[in-house]
């Protein structure tokens, strides 16, 4: 008799450890792009970071020596995989960051979990457990209590143009995840991202053309280059092949409970270093954000 399937998909320390990894990057990631936003418009920060994502990883292509070529079959999903994760995301994220805080903007990206598990059960008519989906909405109300601002019990929600932004590039992610995961399952990653990282770069750096030109990239410091190139090969090149191959190694659901473990560790990194402060009611929504990751978790199938 075939064994029962296991009511939830296993640990596995590997894939987690990656992911916490992942979250460091990013979340220490909008710091650097919120202070060297400061300097650099974002069209020409987001295009210059991706032509040098683009660099290194044709770089690491050819070291591996390929392969160069993927499955005709495959190509639109790999243009359409560029498109949404580099270009369409990019123009999201950067413009929000720079109309909000860096806080904020983390924040947003927490409704991934929730368009992830909506993608999968609408487009790839995944099962979906109640449990996932109660421990998503537990760990968005956690998010929501670090936007109740006020003083005197005054609270209000605060939501603007770049949270709209903001918002907008969580769905894009998540559609991303669901498209570009199935190529990191087929083909070597280094060749994935060579491929994705191209067909988003090119239309990304079309519509940044004159902000790139208008900059003196001579002329910026080795401080600033040490931000750019960090942003670019850590939290860019690194960060999304994670994501990709964790996606690929235990599903979109589970990567994307990540981002609230991101959210928490961009408040701190917030507080720590631009100045960001926030009081209790955004330490109980960092303890509700990890009581709804523990509830999905448990939920998963």
């Amino acid at each position: 008799m075939a064994k029962p399937a296991p009511s939830h998909r296993p640990i596995d320390p590997v894939v987690d450890a990656a992911l916490l990894a992942m979250c460091v990057f990013w979340a220490s990631n909008v710091i650097v792009l919120k202070i060297l936003l400061k300097g650099i418009p974002p069209p020409a920060l987001s295009a210059g970071r991706y032509v040098i994502v683009s660099a290194l990883a044709l770089l690491v292509a050819t070291a591996r020596r390929g392969p160069w070529t993927i499955e005709g079959r495959d190509v639109p999903r790999a243009l359409l995989s560029g498109l949404l994760g580099v270009a369409l995301f990019q123009v999201f994220f950067m413009e929000g960051l720079q109309r909000t805080s860096a806080f904020a903007t983390n924040l947003l990206q927490g409704t991934e979990p929730l368009f992830a598990l909506l993608l999968l059960r609408i487009l790839a008519r995944a099962r979906v457990s109640p449990r996932q989906w109660w421990g998503v909405l537990v760990s968005l109300l956690g998010a929501l209590f670090f936007f109740l601002e006020g003083s005197a019990g005054d609270a209000h929600l605060a939501f603007g143009p770049g949270d709209l932004l903001n918002l907008s590039a969580a769905f894009v992610f998540a559609l991303y995840g669901l498209v570009s995961g199935p190529l990191f399952e087929r083909y070597p990653g280094h060749t994935v991202m060579a491929i994705t990282m191209l067909a988003g770069t090119i239309p990304l750096v079309a519509w940044a053309w004159t902000g790139l030109r208008a900059v003196d990239w001579i002329g910026l410091g080795p401080t600033v280059w040490a931000g750019v190139v960090f942003s670019s090969v850590v939290p860019l090149y690194l960060g999304f092949w994670i994501w990709n191959w964790a996606v690929a190694k235990k599903g979109l659901d589970h990567a994307s409970l990540y981002i609230f473990v991101d959210i928490v560790l961009s408040g701190c990194f917030a507080y720590a270093f631009l100045g960001e402060r926030f009081g209790p009611l955004r330490l109980m929504g960092a303890v509700v954000i990890v009581t709804g990751v523990y509830l999905a978790r448990s939920g998963e199938v």
